[in-house]
Order: structure tokens, then sequence, then C-alpha cells
């Protein structure tokens, strides 16, 4: 295969993306797919992205050097593309979708390999083999995995009508392709740890207390139980304080002494620049987390209040999880390297 650039104008031609651990729209343009055929010069193995570097040939005939991200390297390596595959020197295709900003960058979605293979970074589609039966769960621990859901990770978002003139204040002066916490592995909110796609979750008992551990960030939360006020001298955090108790069998979460953070990294506001959800030192989030065992799933159900940044609660956060047999890899995040 010779180096070559094919810029191709039907959408249609495009595979379906599944959500990054950044979201897709507001840094890709589904509408503009791309498609590179030349060979491999670097292949960055990194979390939360995976950076593949392709030299190949333009329309006017130069060479130039092609950075395309997709999910990090070890999404990837589940979903079937493992490093190996990315040989330095190897000749590659891979096809994706234009960056917004830059135009040699791109989000890679399909690899066509040498041999002749076809791979999705979602892992196999059409004819997939029949996954084994999991055990029956009793409880809420184990390791669990997202229910597939129709989630917005852009876009417009409800609660920005809302704000205060203190939070109008902080989002003016917001950048979210400057100021987002996940470009420094900070794992950003309680609620991103709980619906990071394509990474599994364990909750367990550590003695009197529970853990909740998120590949996503390397997260691991202590959840104090039966615990009525929070030490004093306890410094706020990115992720607080949690607190919980038992309501018959739903564990009831509790945590407060956040960080001034961030709760939805990019919303689009009509007229307005790419901003993000906001929240201020004054956050509280309640967790109800209850096995399900009719449908083998955990659910839980968030609610948010920020008296100090908006004017009502927050609509509930609600999620399932299923049983999974992966174990949580470390995640090893390493910074991005903003352009």
């Amino acid at each position: 295969m010779k180096p070559r650039i094919i810029l191709f104008t039907c959408s249609a031609l495009l595979a379906s993306v599944a959500s990054a651990h950044h979201s897709f729209a507001p840094h890709f343009d589904a509408s503009k797919p791309v498609s590179i055929v030349g060979v491999i010069t670097e292949f960055e193995q990194r979390n939360p992205h995976a950076y593949l570097h392709v030299r190949a040939e333009n329309a006017d005939g130069r060479m130039v050097e092609w950075e395309c991200e997709s999910h990090g390297v070890t999404q990837l390596t589940r979903n079937g593309l493992t490093p190996e595959m990315f040989a330095v020197g190897s000749t590659i295709q891979i096809d994706g979708s234009q960056h917004r900003r830059d135009p040699l960058q791109c989000f890679f979605d399909t690899v066509h390999l040498a041999d002749g293979r076809v791979l999705s970074v979602n892992g196999p589609s059409g004819q997939i083999a029949a996954k084994p039966t999991l055990p029956q769960r009793d409880s809420i621990y184990g390791t669990w995995m997202l229910a597939p859901a129709n989630r917005a990770t852009s876009g417009p978002q409800f609660m920005m009508e809302f704000m205060t003139d203190v939070a109008k204040a902080a989002s003016e002066k917001y950048n979210p392709f400057i100021d987002d916490p996940s470009y420094r592995c900070e794992p950003v909110a309680i609620r991103r740890g709980w619906f990071a796609p394509g990474t599994p979750l364990a909750i367990r008992q550590q003695g009197d207390d529970i853990i909740v551990q998120h590949e996503w960030m390397d997260i691991e939360r202590v959840v104090h139980m039966n615990q009525d006020a929070v030490p004093a001298g306890t410094p706020e955090t990115i992720l607080g304080y949690s607190r919980g108790h038992w309501d018959g069998d739903t564990l009831v979460v509790e945590s407060d002494h956040f960080t001034p953070g961030v709760l939805n990294q990019f919303v689009e506001v009509e007229g307005s620049p790419m901003t993000a959800l906001l929240h201020s030192n004054q956050l509280r989030t309640v967790e109800r987390i209850t096995f399900d065992a009719a449908s083998n799933h955990v659910k839980l159900v968030m609610e948010h209040y920020d008296p100090a940044f908006f004017t009502r609660d927050f609509p509930l956060a609600e999620g399932e999880f299923g049983p999974t047999e992966l174990e949580i890899k470390p995640f090893g995040c390493i910074p991005e390297i903003l352009k």
C-alpha cells in the first residue's frame, strides 16, 4: 500500500465512535471522515488516550505526519488491538474523524492491518461469540461494567440555565480545552468515575469501610461507614470525603468536602464558547447503590446539591452495571500534551 490520505465527504462511511475518555464531539468532526494509509513512526501506549503517529502522503504529494488518538491502551488491548500490532515501520490504514482545529490530527476507530484484518477500536461487532453466563451475584460486592446507555458526554446541559452569578463568572473564565482535569490525570468527579466507558469498577468491604474502585484514573474511594460527621481538619479533595450507611439493602453514600471542580467536561451553549458544568466547594452528593437480583445488576441513583452555584437541585443521575470477569488494570494515566 502506498502511503496516502483520503478525506471522505460521506459520513455513512464512518463507523460509529464510542465515547472517548474526553468527549468526542468538541474535538472531532464525525461528518468529516478521514482514511490514512502510511507507515507507523510511533505508537504512544498511554491512558486515557493512545496516540498513533503515521507518515503519509497528502493530496499535494508531500509527506506529512499525522497524530491520531483513540481509546486508552488498556481499552484497546481488551478490544483486541495490542501494541504489537502498531510496530514502528509497518504499513497501516486507519479510518476515523478529522480533528476540528488541527488538520493533521484525527480520532481513529477502524484499523486495517497488513495481513488483511480489519479491527474496530470498540471491539468485535456483527457476529460476536456468545458471552459465557456469569454466576448470579448476591450483593453489590464484586467487579462490574457500565451497562450500555445513550449518555451525552457533551452538548447542552439542563443545569446551565440555573447557574448563580458566581457560577456564571467561574464558567466564563473556564476553558475546557486547557483546564479539563483529565488532561492533568485528575479523576474529574465522582459521577465521571461511575460513568467512564469501557473500564470496570469494583466494590469491596475493607474492615469496617467499603471501597469503591474504578479503573478510570485509578480511583479508589473509601466510604467511611456509620460516621456521623467529617473529622475536624479533613481537607477538601476533588472526590470529597464519603460517609456511608445501609438503608435496608441499599448502600447510601454522602460526600462533601469537595474542591471546586467540574461535573461535565464539555458543554455547548448556543452563541457562546465551549465551556463546562462546574461546581463549587459547597457541592454535596448522595449515592444510592443497590443490587437487583432479577437483572443481576448494580443500580446507582445519584443526587447533587450545590446551592452556591445553582438555584435548584440537579436531576437524578442513574446507571446500571452488569457483572464482569475483567480484572481492574493499573490505569497509569499520562498527562496530555496540549497543543
